[in-house]
């Protein structure tokens, strides 16, 4: 059976947890990362519910994090300390992504899956919380075993240029030197002699957090027991680099209510509230969960309007001044696609049941529930 790291590393690999907001808490809140595990339930945050669905020594990945704000105490009438005491006694663990999940490169983020829901095109990050650092890497590799070395660099995750492109390198050869030394066990050559094999430099560019997984590939893919590579820290700043939640993107040009109308049916949420600052909708930001703070930034962009949830009078009052229309859908709408999203990475761990609980939003419609 899988360990519980096992599942951190994958999360991790799609979703880095580096990348969390400062004040997040994210990766593993409860358990022991050594712990084996049969099964893992996929759910949007901890509830009864959920709890009430899940099996004993089972792992939970959940988005919003339980253990926000520190505890001062464990007495269990408060809401927190409960639950975590729940998920203690049931022999669980649980680990939760939140805004690494936010954070993740496009078009993997949780904005890129909001905008696609309501259909928008031509998407990018609105305000980058941060840019991916990269690195290129260089291997010298015989002309016989370079296309397998550049399959293991592709599969260890490197080659990605911008959000479309990857299985990206560059190449060129020429003629490498080595004189293999008492105890060496070379491929090629005889200890003692000079050697001039012809080769070729095999160039690719990644993510820094990818390095250490990369170069580990390239010495298991590459023919020599000493593999002669150079790493080198690339100073690029390039907006394809750019990650961050909110997403700014196109539809085709439409009355406020026509796209309101297509929001409520993309997200069905409970109910759905209208700042009207623009009768006409051509250019939208729509950002997971709250979103106001990114109200200013949407309307120095040009937009049109912004679909997020957990909006204020106050904040309806400033996008109103700045001539921007607002979407209030409620926070759990625009996090819908969470639940797939996690569920998606852990589906790949061999061994590893993956099951989901139904994302429930607290609130309701009159007469609904």
């Amino acid at each position: 059976m899988p360990q519980i790291s096992a599942l951190l590393r994958a999360l991790d690999a799609r979703f880095p947890f580096a990348r969390a907001e400062s004040w997040d808490k994210t990766g593993l809140q409860i358990g022991d990362a050594n712990t084996e595990i049969a099964s893992v339930l996929v759910a949007y945050e901890i509830t009864d519910a959920v709890l009430d669905e899940a099996r004993e020594g089972e792992c939970l990945a959940v988005y919003h994090p339980l253990l926000f704000r520190p505890l001062e105490n464990l007495d269990f009438k408060n809401h927190t300390a409960r639950l975590a005491a729940r998920i203690v006694e049931q022999k669980q663990s649980l680990v939760a992504v939140h805004t690494a999940l936010d954070g993740a490169s496009p078009p993997r983020a949780l904005g890129d899956a909001l905008a696609a829901q309501l259909g928008l095109r031509n998407v990018r990050v609105l305000k980058a919380s941060g840019s991916e650092k990269l690195v290129k890497i260089g291997v010298h590799v015989p002309a016989a075993n370079v296309e397998t070395v550049s399959e293991a660099a592709w599969n260890a995750g490197a080659g990605k240029i911008g959000h479309l492109y990857d299985r990206a390198s560059f190449r060129f050869g020429g003629t490498g030197t080595f004189r293999p030394l008492q105890g060496a066990n070379p491929t090629l050559g005889n200890v003692g002699n000079l050697e001039k094999v012809e080769e070729i430099r095999l160039e690719v560019v990644a993510s820094e957090t990818k390095l250490g997984a990369i170069v580990a590939a390239l010495k298991n893919a590459h023919p020599y027991e000493e593999m002669a590579y150079d790493v080198v820290s690339l100073l690029n700043a390039d907006e394809n680099q750019s990650y961050g939640p909110a997403r700014l993107g196109e539809v085709a040009p439409q009355g406020l209510d026509e796209f309101a109308a297509s929001v409520q049916k993309a997200l069905s949420p409970p109910n759905l509230r209208i700042v009207r600052a623009k009768n006409e909708v051509k250019l939208v930001v729509c950002c997971p969960g709250a979103g106001a703070s990114f109200i200013a930034a949407a309307s120095r962009a040009g937009a049109d309007c912004l679909v997020c949830g957990d909006i204020k009078h106050h904040d309806a009052l400033q996008a109103r001044a700045l001539g921007i229309s607002l979407l209030d859908v409620t926070h759990a709408a625009t996090e819908r696609a969470t639940i797939p999203l996690i569920a998606e990475v852990l589906q790949e761990i061999e061994g590893l049941e993956v099951r989901r609980a139904a994302l429930e939003n607290p609130f309701s419609s009159p007469g609904v529930g």
